[in-house]
């Protein structure tokens, strides 16, 4: 099976924001088959592709010497799946930042299989709350993944 969680980075700012989209995998909408939800990427899958975001916000923001490892999810809104045709977008923001710690704020969306990107600024400014946040502690990323590769898939998913 090949798991992609952010297919797309669509927007990046160092330290600020990444704006990523998904869509689902043939071998991700038959994962809930046996549980009689077959043709839906899971959830839980969709909460990865954020926390996933997070690293690459993380990765990129330091030149590929940091990523990060949740420690905390807040208020996480579920959203109901993803079905085939439907693309996933997930903007984080950080909120804050320190020397072991990054707080990010979490918006997202499922669009419909004709539905536009959203433009970034119109759905930062909504005045819609967020869907929830992510606290992650930075790890040295030489522990989870080689630097030069990461940076080789940067290319491939940046903006």
């Amino acid at each position: 099976m090949r798991w992609r969680f952010p297919d797309k980075a669509l927007f990046f700012s160092p330290w600020e924001s990444i704006l990523t989209l998904k869509a689902g995998s043939l071998e991700e909408y038959s994962l809930l088959d046996r549980w009689g939800e077959q043709g839906c990427v899971p959830s839980a899958l969709l909460l990865e592709s954020c926390i996933q975001s997070a690293r690459w916000l993380v990765e990129a923001s330091s030149s590929f010497v940091l990523s990060c490892e949740p420690v905390d999810i807040a208020h996480w809104q579920a959203p109901p799946g993803l079905r085939p045709g439907e693309r996933f977008c997930a903007l984080l923001r950080v909120t804050a930042r320190d020397a072991e710690y990054i707080h990010l704020v979490l918006r997202q969306k499922i669009l419909a299989p004709n539905e536009p990107l959203p433009a970034l600024q119109a759905w930062q400014d909504t005045d819609k709350g967020d869907d929830g946040g992510v606290t992650c502690a930075f790890v040295p990323l030489q522990t989870r993944h080689l630097p030069a590769d990461r940076a080789c898939l940067w290319r491939e998913l940046g903006p």
